[in-house]
């Protein structure tokens, strides 16, 4: 009898590559799209339009825009009920943003306190928008199934994000 290991598999191996450039076409696309927009505010609704689009299971994707000390939804696709004003000094969301690279939560119901932005099942994974004269923009993925973002995910995430700090106008 034969012994089968799993990396001996070759469709996982094509699934995987397929994956793999299907993500890099997405990047491609959003990373165009936000170097021909005519301004910060549209390059980042129309990444959250192609993400969305491009991926299923990306239940939504919101946009936040940071004003004064609150961050503001700017762009929200299919994104469950929650407020439209988040304060940047505490909760989950905003402490996601205060970091510099991607936040991934696999399983939002082992953290209650993201019911209060909206999101009680689930996975997300949040993306901040940083130029050097600070937080611009939140993007914030949800899935409503667990586990739903690979490595995979958050490096495209990052790369997303820091084009779109390229676009702000302080960069």
């Amino acid at each position: 009898m034969a012994s089968t290991r799993e990396d001996e598999k070759p469709w996982k191996t094509d699934l995987a590559r397929k994956s793999a450039l299907r993500r890099e076409s997405v990047l491609h696309e959003v990373e165009d799209a936000i170097k021909k927009a005519s301004s910060f505010e549209d390059a980042l609704k129309q990444s959250v339009e192609i993400m969305k689009k491009r991926f299923g299971r990306y239940s939504a994707i919101t946009a936040y825009v940071a004003d004064g000390e609150d961050l503001a939804v700017h762009t929200s696709l299919e994104r469950p009920a929650g407020p439209d004003r988040i304060w940047s000094g505490g909760g989950p969301l905003a402490d996601a943003a205060h970091g510099h690279v991607t936040t991934k939560v696999a399983d939002l119901a082992s953290q209650p306190l993201w019911a209060a932005v909206g999101l009680a099942t689930g996975s997300v994974m949040v993306g901040p928008v940083r130029t050097e004269a600070g937080l611009w923009a939140v993007l914030e993925v949800w899935s409503d199934f667990r586990d739903a973002f690979t490595p995979h995910d958050v490096k495209m995430m990052d790369k997303v994000v820091a084009a779109l700090a390229k676009k702000t106008p302080a960069a």
